[in-house]
């Protein structure tokens, strides 16, 4: 598996997806995980300042109806953290998703949430360890 950003030949794929996201800003990307040129999962991110915004998180298939399970957990997670490490690259310090926590996903991970979205440093999703 991979996760890669869209390559800048599917910036056209890219912004469709983009213009379906609710407070989508210029700067906005979306990450894709990828299997044999399948897509398994996608998130929009946005940085806001020093803030990595998660705007939309999705994995094939599943609808959010019910607590995820298995691999969807496992791409969801590999999603946020890629997103977390992509936002940490352009020096956010922050996390927060656009959306409320679903079945305490995010909560599980060590954010915080309120009624509206889950939020944390930036330090609880991307550690270093110097040797």
């Amino acid at each position: 598996m991979m996760i890669e950003i869209l390559p800048m030949s599917d910036r056209e794929q890219e912004r469709a997806i983009l213009s379906r996201v609710k407070c989508a800003g210029p700067e906005a990307r979306v990450l894709a995980m990828c299997e044999r040129g399948d897509t398994l999962g996608m998130v929009a991110v946005d940085l806001d300042g020093t803030i990595l915004r998660i705007l939309r998180i999705t994995a094939d298939g599943y609808d959010f109806t019910e607590a995820p399970n298995g691999e969807t957990v496992f791409i969801l997670d590999s999603l946020m953290r890629s997103a977390a490490s992509y936002g940490e690259n352009f020096g956010a310090d922050r996390i927060e998703t656009a959306f409320p926590d679903f079945f305490g996903f995010f909560k599980a991970r060590g954010f915080d949430s309120d009624d509206t979205h889950a939020f944390t440093p930036m330090s609880t999703i991307v550690r270093y360890e110097f040797h």
